[in-house]
C-alpha cells in the first residue's frame, strides 16, 4: 500500500521548487537556470494543454498542481520501487 502522506510530502516538495525556480526564473531574466526545465517538468506538461493567452493566476493555479501531481507520482513510483526491492530481496 502506498504511503499517501510521503507521496503528499513529495507533492508539496515539488511545489515549494517550483515555486523557487519560477521565482528565481522570472525576476533573474539575464540569467538561465540550468536544470530549469527538468525541476518543473511536470507543470510544463500540464500548462502545454493550454493557450498561451491564459491569463497569469489560473496559469500559476495549473503550475502549482501539475508540480504538486507530478511529485505526488514520482513519490509514490518511488515507493512502490522500494517496496519490490524489499520484496525481492526477502523471497
Amino acid at each position: 500500500m502506498i504511503n499517501f502522506k510521503r507521496s503528499s510530502i513529495w507533492g508539496v516538495s515539488g511545489i515549494s521548487i517550483g515555486l523557487c525556480t519560477f521565482l528565481f526564473n522570472y525576476y533573474m531574466v539575464p540569467v538561465s537556470l540550468p536544470g530549469y526545465s527538468v525541476l518543473v517538468y511536470p507543470a510544463i506538461f500540464t500548462l502545454s494543454f493550454f493557450s498561451e493567452e491564459t491569463y497569469f493566476a489560473p496559469k500559476m493555479v495549473l503550475f502549482m498542481s501539475g508540480q504538486f501531481v507530478g511529485y505526488f507520482f514520482i513519490g509514490s513510483l518511488v515507493q512502490l520501487i522500494k517496496k519490490l526491492n524489499v520484496r525481492k530481496n526477502q523471497s
